[in-house]
């Protein structure tokens, strides 16, 4: 079983960021050197298995080159803490940003996107690397590239992947740190587009929040000198420019 420690307070929160099932992950389950010993993997030739999301979580770090392609919006866990998406589509389980054949349709894939099949998961006070065995692309046909030598050692392919996932985690960290000033500071504030299809069907499209430009303003001075010095009016405006991506992510679903 491989885990990585940690030992901060920020980092015993849940691995994946979203209250429900990590997304496109049908059977997560600890990966073990023993039990999947003779475990190979083969590339992901396409993105299919993301074909039924219309947005993602996203980290803060990857705000800038998001934002000239998605809208980067705001959502709310059950147990009301914060975090950002993009969003791939204007209708429930359809994600504008791949085509039939499954290709991505965007120059920046998210990360979250990129990590599958591997997650971590929290365990008592350590991550634990797991990995979707109903990935197809898991398999003993020796077809792909081995997890592990004759030995139960990690080789390159899932070295690299854990090592992704390892900076992930910490951006999650970062990024959570992020929306929770924003809640403090009462930034975010719920919005609902009206959206119009070619075909001419109109529809709402709520559950988000985005920062009011008037509360932003109207920031104390320190609070405002605090969101330059660590970074996170950056954040902020890459997000509000972000937003005209939605007349092209119109265009684009009216397009499938």
């Amino acid at each position: 079983m491989t885990k990585t420690k940690t030992k901060t307070k920020a980092q015993k929160k849940e691995a994946d960021p979203t209250p429900q099932l990590p997304q496109f992950y049908k059977k997560v389950v600890p990966l073990n050197k023993t039990a999947h010993s003779g475990l190979y993997l083969e590339p992901i030739e396409n993105y299919l298995h993301t074909r039924d999301t219309n947005s993602v979580y996203i980290a803060a770090i990857e705000f800038i080159k998001a934002s000239h392609e998605y809208p980067i919006v705001f959502a709310s866990n059950t147990d009301g803490s914060i975090f950002p998406v993009v969003l791939l589509g204007l209708e429930q389980q359809k994600n504008a940003f791949i085509n039939k054949a499954g290709q991505w349709l965007a120059n920046y894939i998210p990360a979250y996107v990129r990590r599958y099949p591997f997650i971590l998961a929290m365990n008592e006070d350590q991550f634990t690397v797991c990995i979707d065995e109903g990935f197809a692309g898991f398999n003993t046909a020796k077809e792909g590239q081995p997890l592990f030598n004759e030995k139960g050692e990690e080789l390159k392919p899932l070295l690299q992947a854990i090592e992704f996932l390892k900076e992930y985690q910490q951006h999650v960290q970062l990024t959570t740190l992020f929306c929770d000033n924003m809640k403090k500071l009462e930034l975010l504030e719920p919005v609902e587009a009206n959206i119009e299809f070619a075909s001419g069907q109109k529809k709402k499209m709520g559950g988000f929040m985005c920062v009011n430009r008037k509360k932003l303003k109207d920031l104390k001075p320190e609070d405002l000198s605090q969101l330059v010095k660590s970074d996170q009016l950056e954040l902020i405006y890459a997000h509000l420019a972000s937003l005209d991506n939605l007349q092209a992510l119109m265009k684009r679903a009216a397009a499938n």
